[in-house]
C-alpha cells in the first residue's frame, strides 16, 4: 500500500474513534442529568397526603403555600433520589409522616 493511504486510513480512523468517544460522552451526560420535580397537594387535611392521586406535578414557579401550618403543600425532590410522587410517598407509613418529610412545605 502507498503511504499517503496508509496515512489517510490511520487519520480517518483516529478521527472516527475520536468522534464516537465524544458522542458517547454526550449521551452519558444527559442520561445523568438530575431533573428536580416539584408535586402540589390538592386537600385540605392532612389525612389522604400518603395517595399520590391528591397531588399534581407543577412547575417551581407555582404559587406560594401561605403561612406553615400542618397540611402538606407542596413538595419538591430531585429523580436522582425519587423517580416520582408515588415513588417518594413509598417511604412514609402515615398521613402526618408526609408533611414532615424530606422536601415538604405545609400550609395551615
Amino acid at each position: 500500500m502507498n503511504t499517503k493511504i496508509k496515512s489517510g486510513l490511520i487519520a480517518l480512523a483516529v478521527a472516527a474513534a475520536a468522534v464516537t468517544t465524544l458522542n458517547f460522552d454526550a449521551k452519558s451526560v444527559n442520561k445523568n442529568k438530575v431533573t428536580g420535580l416539584t408535586y402540589r397537594y390538592q386537600l385540605n387535611t392532612v389525612s389522604g397526603a400518603k395517595d399520590p392521586a391528591n397531588w399534581i406535578l407543577v412547575s417551581n414557579s407555582s404559587p406560594s403555600c401561605g403561612t406553615s401550618g400542618e397540611v402538606p403543600c407542596k413538595v419538591h425532590f430531585d429523580t436522582s433520589s425519587y423517580s416520582d410522587i408515588t415513588n417518594y410517598l413509598s417511604q412514609f407509613s402515615t398521613d402526618e409522616q408526609v408533611s414532615s418529610g424530606p422536601g415538604v412545605i405545609t400550609k395551615e
